[in-house]
């Protein structure tokens, strides 16, 4: 298996002017990230606006992404669904696709309904039966259901089933999780506030929406932490935790999406229900990132 350790980006979908998929300005958000240190990416993830997708765009996507990424970076591909046959189906698929992992988000529509023993249920049978390793996805904030320690540690018992990204950003959970699974369950944090000290606590690294942006500067504080330049890295943190809170909190995948433009990415728009940021918070992330590159 492509190694886990590191930062991946949590890729946005460009689409264009008129809602459509923009594949040439995926291709060349590529050949800028592919420089900047970057572990691997995160395709059809949250931010790259999956459930705006339909199958034939996703499959697009894939291709490209595949395309654009080198053979020894790893491609992990989120392919949970709400149903399980069709979290299997699409998990398949993925992997035709030359996915290296699958990052299976919880099914959370009948949420009062996701029981531990329903999640496990479902977290197995897509296991068994996908091609390729499972990384469980856990985003509370989005799904309102949140992993426990106690369930990953049980799901990680599964053989396919090698590892988390967590995006919970709860410390606590983190700590706990480390402690209850096996050395080799890679347990990544997908909240770029926390990134350093996730590391600190033993996380073998992150999947992250601001490495659209601003890449250079998470792998940077990877590379302090690895290096045990504790003041660089605690330096670095502090400026990620603005970036993050002031323009991916505050302003979601719009926000990234405009933050990617300025900074010579191609972005693109967001699809609706979605909203591009207006002109006072156009303004704010300007001025933020123009106080990071002064």
């Amino acid at each position: 298996m492509k190694s886990l350790q590191g930062i991946f980006s949590a890729i946005v979908t460009p689409f264009d002017s008129s809602g459509q998929l923009d594949i040439e300005a995926l291709k060349a958000n590529f050949s800028l990230w592919n420089k900047t240190g970057l572990a691997g990416y995160l395709v059809l993830g949250s931010t790259g606006e999956v459930v705006h997708l339909d199958e034939k765009e996703k499959l697009t996507v894939l291709a490209a992404a595949r395309e654009s990424i080198p053979a020894h970076m790893p491609m992990i591909v989120g392919t949970g669904m709400h149903s399980t046959d069709a979290t299997v189906a699409f998990t398949k698929l993925a992997a035709q696709c030359a996915a290296d992992y699958a990052l299976v988000v919880t099914p959370h529509y009948f949420k009062s309904s996701m029981t531990p023993a329903a999640l496990t249920n479902y977290y197995y049978k897509v296991a068994d039966t996908s091609p390729i390793p499972v990384l469980l996805y856990s985003v509370p904030q989005f799904t309102g259901i949140a992993l426990s320690p106690e369930l990953i540690a049980k799901l990680a018992e599964h053989p396919n089933i090698v590892g988390i990204k967590d995006s919970s950003g709860d410390m606590r959970v983190l700590i706990q999780t480390i402690s209850l699974v096996k050395p080799e369950f890679s347990v990544l944090t997908g909240s770029a506030p926390i990134l350093y000290p996730a590391l600190i606590i033993g996380a073998q690294g992150a999947i992250l929406a601001v490495g659209n942006f601003a890449a250079k500067l998470c792998y940077e504080i990877f590379q302090a932490f690895c290096s045990q330049q504790a003041e660089t890295a605690r330096n670095q943190q502090l400026k990620l935790l603005t970036l993050s809170e002031q323009i991916a909190s505050r302003y979601g995948v719009g926000g990234i999406k405009y933050a990617m433009d300025i900074l010579g990415y191609r972005g693109g728009t967001v699809r609706s229900p979605l909203l591009m940021p207006d002109q006072t918070a156009q303004t704010a992330i300007q001025a933020m990132l123009n106080s990071f590159q002064s």
